[in-house]
């Protein structure tokens, strides 16, 4: 049999073109895994940096130095907006916006026409989904987020073919990391022990079939009456600052005590919700997220195939631990090191999984915010340093305000940051309410522990300061739910409710709240040590240009141009 040469030409120029095809690179990654560490500071990563695996390859990756080491690690990322709490930070995180433009200006604020405080995600016309009747679970939906999300983007930019699924013993965050277009967004129910969701993601009514499974497994019931013990030797874990040798709180509540060992059984004889209530301040509760994750994988089918998905994971627990012990106490060393361990665990599920493992993932980790060491050991150093009860702002501005306008109840309630004037009763009685938010504004300024205050009306106007604060205030300000007044506290003092809960907490403008990590590696990323200011909004815009498609809709962060192949 002859052939001819066009025969040949055409022979060779279909095997060039299968060659080709068979060589050419993914152009999207199969699978996208943002993960949230709740409260993590970046300074934790050099601090606890001797403590970590080593970065490895393959079956023995890594946790925190595999995303340093071979990935990029954006070392001077800070928060721009105020104030640094969980929502507004995931928020940002999913839509590359501030809360001037999301609308979640914090995890909580006053709704003026319900005449009561409003949960961020809080939805009256949904229903929890449990498969648990006995659930006191509220119902939850992302209603109150006026953006889109990368999640929402991608399932709208693939015809829904793609899918989303986030995680989180948090609902808040769950929720605010899905959007609207999730296909299963699922929270920890303290009270049953159970994931649970809303009626919002789960159409059927009914939760997916692997997280039934997983809460028939009653795994965090396992862990009843064992002891959280550091997983560290006492000298390494007490490496922290502690002028005062302990938090100045025990959590009788939760029954944990202020040292290690921490028994975990609430004070009770048996599971309950003050038993997980104390469970979920424990390393097993971040490993019971992070297995239901990669659940999730397997049973969604998560980056099977070349339509890429979105897996996004909130580690609460670590956000937790701070707040009950401190930034610097043995409790913070150890989850923080534990956290780790189980990220490697994850990372190396995920090259076993994924075809064509770890190279056809993009990883992006980062905090939501960070958090003020314990005040107590700052005051025992000589710093200036203190709480603040939320009494005393109301308590000022309510007393000034009727010294000047007469008897009345002026005020509705304090939200932090944000005061909340009574703008009826203040009409009703003929005074203008602009007015009324500088006398208070001006009488919360002048109590001890306060920076400043602004009202809204200054900044409504742009009358802020040209300052560092000044851009916070106006990125964290949208006009529909915001307050009358915006408290800002000096460095080290923090505003809380009576009687005290936390060891510390976090919110304000300062450097230990608003330096957190991007780590950034895998599919897509150009390893390195980045140090240029950047913040955690890049990071959906980033995301977009590796999936190739548009951003998120109140998006006002830049792709990580430097990191991106």
């Amino acid at each position: 049999m002859r052939t001819s040469i066009k025969q040949l030409v055409a022979l060779s120029a279909a095997t060039l073109s299968c060659v080709a095809a068979q060589a050419a690179p993914a152009k999207r990654p199969r699978l996208v895994v943002e993960i949230v560490v709740d409260q993590f500071r970046s300074d934790y990563l050099d601090r606890f940096d001797d403590l970590f695996l080593p970065a490895g390859r393959g079956q023995s990756t890594g946790g925190f130095r595999f995303l340093r080491e071979r990935g990029a690690d954006f070392s001077a990322a800070r928060y721009p907006h105020f104030p640094l709490f969980t929502a507004p930070g995931h928020a940002v995180v999913s839509t590359g916006g501030y809360p001037y433009k999301t609308g979640i200006v914090g995890n909580d604020w006053y709704d003026k026409s319900a005449r009561s405080p409003l949960y961020s995600v809080s939805d009256s016309g949904a229903k929890v989904v449990s498969d648990d009747a006995s659930s006191k679970a509220k119902p939850m939906s992302p209603k109150n987020l006026r953006s889109s999300t990368l999640g929402d983007e991608l399932k709208m930019a693939t015809g829904g073919r793609s899918k989303v699924v986030t995680l989180s013993l948090k609902d808040r965050t769950a929720v605010l990391l899905g959007g609207r277009l999730s296909d299963a967004s699922v929270w920890f129910d303290d009270s049953t022990g159970r994931w649970v969701s809303s009626d919002f993601y789960c159409k059927t009514g009914q939760l997916p079939a692997w997280v039934h499974d997983i809460n028939e497994r009653k795994i965090p019931n396992s862990n009843f009456g064992q002891n959280w013990v550091g997983s560290l030797p006492s000298a390494v874990l007490n490496r922290g600052w502690r002028p005062t040798g302990a938090p100045p709180f025990d959590h009788p509540i939760h029954g944990l005590g202020s040292q290690f060992p921490h028994p975990v059984n609430g004070g009770q004889t048996a599971p309950s919700s003050a038993y997980y209530k104390a469970w979920v301040l424990t390393p097993w509760a971040n490993q019971f997220v992070l297995d239901s994750a990669q659940q999730a994988v397997q049973s969604e089918g998560l980056g099977k195939d070349e339509v890429p998905d979105l897996l996004a994971i909130n580690l609460a627990t670590n956000d937790y631990v701070g707040h009950a012990f401190g930034p610097d106490s043995p409790e913070m060393v150890d989850i923080t090191v534990q956290t780790d361990k189980q990220l490697s665990k994850l990372f190396r599920f995920l090259d076993r999984t994924v075809p064509g493992g770890l190279a056809n993932v993009t990883i992006a980790l980062t905090g939501d915010h960070g958090v003020v060491p314990l005040v107590e050991d700052l005051a025992a150093a000589g710093f200036r340093a203190k709480r603040i009860e939320e009494s005393e702002i109301t308590t000022a501005a309510q007393n000034a305000l009727v010294e000047r306008y007469g008897a009345g109840k002026w005020i509705l309630d304090y939200v932090e940051p944000s005061l909340y004037l009574d703008t009826d009763a203040l009409k009703a009685a003929k005074i203008d309410p602009e007015e009324a938010q500088k006398v208070a504004a001006r009488a919360v300024a002048a109590l001890d522990g306060i920076y400043t205050a602004f009202t809204a009306t200054q900044i409504e106007d742009g009358r802020l300061p040209n300052n560092d604060i000044g851009m916070r205030i106006a990125k964290g300000y949208y006009p529909k739910v915001s307050g009358d007044v915006m408290v800002i506290t000096e460095a080290y003092h923090f505003i809380e409710g009576s009687p005290f809960s936390n060891n510390t907490t976090h919110g304000t403008v300062y450097s230990y709240d608003t330096h957190v990590p991007i780590l950034l590696n895998g599919f897509g990323i150009r390893p390195g040590v980045y140090r240029e200011e950047v913040s955690p909004a890049d990071i959906a815009p980033s995301l977009s240009q590796i999936l190739g498609i548009t951003y998120p809709s109140a998006c006002d962060g830049k792709p990580l141009a430097a990191a991106l192949r």
